[in-house]
């Protein structure tokens, strides 16, 4: 939920007479809200004291949008389906003996035939 989320509940439930006896420290939240301080964390701690006031705050929220912040919603990037194991290693084998060879890195330089001189490696 974004600062912008919070501060527009809050004054939603400040305008609301009837349900907070005290609206002075709640105004004066969104008040320094519209000068530019950072008081969402504020407002939600003044909101949490009170059951009702709770219950009104999320009311609001849900009936707001909901917008997941993150990268599939950025469009950075998506993640990809599956399990992110390693591929498959690379095995180069001697049909001749059997003698395999294994390549960890792409461009690693393959020997052209078995260590024995029997085939190239396939």
């Amino acid at each position: 939920m974004r600062d912008d989320d919070i501060v527009a509940a809050a004054r939603v439930i400040g305008a609301k007479r009837d349900l907070i006896a005290d609206t002075a420290a709640l105004n004066e939240l969104v008040t320094r809200a519209d000068a530019g301080e950072r008081v969402a964390d504020d407002i939600l701690e003044l909101l949490t004291l009170d059951r009702r006031l709770w219950e009104e705050f999320r009311r609001h929220v849900r009936q707001g949008q909901e917008r997941p912040r993150g990268p599939v919603q950025d469009g950075m990037y998506v993640d990809l389906p599956g399990d992110g194991d390693p591929s498959a290693e690379i095995v180069y084998q001697c049909s001749t003996c059997g003698y395999e060879f294994p390549v960890f890195e792409v461009g690693e330089p393959v020997p052209e035939c078995c260590p024995q001189g029997h085939s190239p490696l396939t």
